[in-house]
């Protein structure tokens, strides 16, 4: 029976002979991440929300905060919500507080609620980053939502967790805002698995 640091000695000096070959790396020290065994996270889309926000709302005269740039807040006025099984309207009242970055990151914080047809309510708190430079000088976004919901039919919406990805170029068929002081958001979240 061989010791490890015989195994490791002997797998170098082999690993050492031969032409641009690395050293062999015994299975046990073989990184987690690389085992094809190791629990690969899935995505499921199961929402997909259109949330209209008003006209932004400057935050005040300065935008300069003790965290950031807080140029502006967007009302939440509407919107509309779709899914396996569940659907809903976006309930005026909320908001979306964006900060900005030193490096032009905006760290989106919204808040807001959703009504189910069935008359249940949701709580949705979407927290994320929106990255500039993405194709056609887009900024990209990309949200961690979390809901909250009485116990019951929805409830997998406490025992999940989710990402989404967020859009303000929608198509035709999905726009709900009127007119200039409105404008609307595309949002697809999906259940990590």
């Amino acid at each position: 029976m061989i010791d490890r640091r015989t195994f490791l000695r002997v797998g170098g000096a082999i690993a050492g002979c031969g032409a641009g070959v690395g050293p062999i790396i015994p299975a046990a020290e073989t990184p987690a991440w690389a085992a094809p065994e190791f629990d690969v996270p899935t995505f499921e889309l199961v929402l997909e929300l259109v949330v209209t926000c008003s006209k932004p709302e400057a935050f005040g005269p300065v935008p300069d905060t003790k965290d950031g740039q807080r140029k502006s807040i967007w009302p939440i006025i509407g919107g509309v919500f779709v899914g396996k099984d569940i659907r809903g309207v976006v309930v005026p009242g909320g908001g979306d507080f964006p900060l900005v970055r030193p490096d032009g990151v905006t760290i989106v914080d919204a808040l807001y609620r959703l009504r189910t047809d069935d008359g249940v309510n949701i709580l949705i708190h979407n927290k994320g980053l929106g990255v500039p430079g993405a194709p056609g000088g887009r900024t990209r976004y990309r949200l961690s939502p979390e809901f909250t919901v009485a116990s019951g039919k929805y409830d997998w919406l406490n025992k999940s967790v989710f990402v989404a990805n967020l859009t303000t170029a929608l198509p035709d068929g999905k726009r709900l805002a009127k007119g200039e002081n409105e404008n609307d958001r595309l949002i697809h979240v999906y259940r990590v698995g």
